[in-house]
């Protein structure tokens, strides 16, 4: 005999938030009801630990699923423990007690629409986003009768005795006409591994088959995996599953540089799986960083969070991850990650393991490491500029253009070079043990045109070429490495002469001090702060250079791309007092030192400079028109 039965208030509204609202996560209806069985054969598993017969002859616990693409209905069945009436209509009939004008009001203030069945556990009753019809016929041992619970979700629901004998749960979904995509076996099964794949409970389809409009029904076959990889010893893994599982995280068909399989039990325990990757992975959409990413979140084995962002840095986006644990509700959101303090110390714990892991395959396996730089270097250099405290540390796993070397090496590198030369020369040991050498450009090319490259080479002292965007902002943040500065050869604040020349430099700077101030103030005195003799250039006629602290030619170029204002700065214009042509001024300096020759030259001597920056010119026709008198 059915029984009808009233929900209570809100419902109407309740189910309106519920199509609307939630509308873009309807998919997870599933997940919902699969945790729900789930849940209720681990009790009936514990029950029987203390009631040997509880079980009977059903002792194969499963999850079956089964679609009916001809009527648009779905079932699912289970052998847990489930419910009498009384349970019945306290669990599902009776969904607006007290907390639901408080679900209410946080859906009201909630920004995340895609994520509130997550965030409130809306559970069971998400399958009304799909159904517009559900039918619940559940048996519990403790009663002689199966109760059947029918809701079109209006105003009501029915109860009524039922003819199920064994144990568990039937629900059957009649679904809505524009939701019968949900009826197909290939979507069940694409939702089922995206979301419950890793359910302890093996989850079971039955195939159809349509041949000659005669149905042929196929054996029950299991869908999911049930022991999850990171629940594994990881001495019974091989190779081949890691790089399985990370193509099916990552789509990247191509073998990752390497993986770290941990678990934890400290402040949060947890299981975790990374994976770093070498080569592009072109459907991974990782060079913006405004897109989505981050790890796979399980909670109970369960996908919660497919991109919990919270969970890396935004600089380790490339990196492939699934993290499972049992210590956070099922209901954990963007919101209540981001207020975890005990997850921010697990961010911080994983980003040290990262480097630990490219530290060993930096000194192991080069040639790998070397092809991952070349598609991950720039994104890994981010955290250099992000990661204060972590800079360091960073910095010593990436690599920069060596000029001596012509190839690529790391700052350790660099020093260990230095080390050896300053040991054949102990009278620069102590000088150049302190610095690395550095010049940012837009290319190699650009950077091995600079005129102070030459005195560093005639004197086999390395330069790191910088070249990517991103390295300009990193020498602003990284100013020493191990206690050893980091020196830009284009600013004032370095030199290598000996005693003998800074002494001549000294003698020529008095000497020359009248025409090196009118060169100054014919340049423009808001343009140039200073002329001045300099032994750095070696064979090199002139260069401009800036004042420590001060922005570098390559830095003022990417802020006025960007549309920055900049503030202004004056430069410094370094001469070789025994090039041809500096002593050509001078001599027409004391000639006549208003001459329009003398002017001329002067204005050829900065523009020159300019261009070897490869800055453009305020007035092209002027250069060429100086460098045409010239000539005739």
């Amino acid at each position: 005999m059915k029984k009808q039965f009233t929900f209570e208030a809100e419902t109407e509204r309740l189910l309106e938030l519920l199509t609307h609202s939630i509308y873009s996560n309807k998919e997870i209806f599933l997940r919902e009801l699969i945790s729900n069985a789930s849940d209720a054969i681990d009790k009936a598993r514990i029950k029987s630990l203390t009631d040997t017969q509880y079980l009977a002859e059903d002792t194969q616990f499963q999850i079956k699923i089964d679609a009916d693409n001809k009527n648009n209905i779905i079932t699912i069945e289970d052998n847990g423990i489930w419910m009498t009436q009384e349970e019945v209509i306290k669990n599902i009939g009776t969904i607006a007690k007290s907390w639901t004008k408080d679900f209410l009001e946080k859906i009201k203030e909630s920004k995340e629409e895609n994520h509130l069945i997550g965030q409130f556990w809306v559970g069971f009753y998400s399958v009304f986003m799909v159904a517009e019809k559900v039918e619940l016929e559940t048996k519990s041992n403790d009663s002689e009768n199966s109760i059947v619970w029918t809701s079109e979700w209006k105003w009501s629901y029915e109860i009524a005795a039922g003819e199920k004998k064994s144990r568990g749960t039937i629900i059957k979904i009649f679904l809505k006409p524009e939701e019968k995509e949900y009826a197909e076996n290939w979507k069940l099964k694409e939702l089922i591994k995206k979301h419950s794949n890793y359910i302890g409970v093996p989850i079971m389809m039955k195939e159809i088959e349509n041949d000659s409009n005669k149905e042929k029904e196929r054996t029950w076959e299991q869908i999911n995996e049930t022991r999850a990889i990171w629940n594994k010893n990881k001495s019974e893994i091989k190779d081949e599953e890691y790089n399985e599982f990370y193509s099916s995280l990552s789509y990247d068909f191509q073998k990752p540089l390497s993986h770290i399989h941990f678990s934890t039990e400290w402040m949060v325990s947890y299981k975790s799986i990374l994976f770093i990757p070498q080569e592009k992975n072109i459907f991974g959409g990782n060079d913006d960083p405004s897109k989505e990413y981050g790890p796979k979140l399980f909670v109970q084995n369960v996908l919660i969070l497919e991109k919990a962002r919270d969970l890396l840095p935004v600089w380790l986006r490339f990196i492939s991850w699934v993290v499972q644990t049992s210590d956070l509700p099922l209901n954990i959101s963007r919101e209540m990650l981001q207020s975890n303090n005990n997850l921010e110390k697990i961010k911080k714990g994983l980003t040290k393991k990262i480097i630990e892991k490219l530290r060993s395959e930096l000194k192991d396996n080069q040639e790998n490491y070397n092809i991952f730089l070349q598609n991950y270097g720039k994104t890994l250099k981010e955290w250099i500029y992000y990661e204060m405290e972590l800079k360091e540390d960073i910095a010593g796993v990436v690599k920069f253009h060596s000029l001596l070397e012509n190839k690529d090496i790391t700052l350790d590198e660099y020093l260990e070079k230095v080390k050896s030369t300053s040991s054949e020369n102990e009278q620069n040991e102590k000088k150049e043990g302190k610095n690395i050498y550095y010049i940012t450009a837009k290319n190699i090319s650009e950077a091995k045109a600079n005129p102070y490259i030459d005195q560093f080479q005639k004197k086999n002292i390395d330069v790191l070429l910088l070249t990517d965007t991103i390295d300009e902002w990193i020498v602003g943040t990284l100013h020493q490495y191990k206690e050893n500065k980091l020196i830009s050869i284009t600013t004032s604040d370095w030199e290598l002469e000996n005693e003998e020349e800074k002494k001549d430099i000294e003698e020529k700077t008095k000497e020359f001090k009248d025409v090196f101030e009118l060169m100054k103030n014919t340049i423009g005195s808001d343009k140039i702060e200073k002329v001045q003799v300099t032994k750095r250039l070696w064979e090199n006629i002139w260069a401009l250079t800036t004042k420590e602290g001060w922005l570098t030619p390559q830095m003022e170029k990417i802020m006025k791309a960007m549309g920055q204002n900049i503030p202004h700065q004056k430069r410094i214009l370094e001469i070789n007092p025994e090039s041809k042509i500096a002593k050509l001024i001078f001599e027409e300096f004391k000639k006549d030192l208003k001459s329009d020759k003398l002017k001329n030259m002067i204005l050829y001597v900065y523009e020159q400079a300019l261009l070897l920056e490869w800055w453009e010119l305020e007035d092209y026709r002027w250069f060429i028109n100086r460098v045409n008198t010239f000539i005739q």
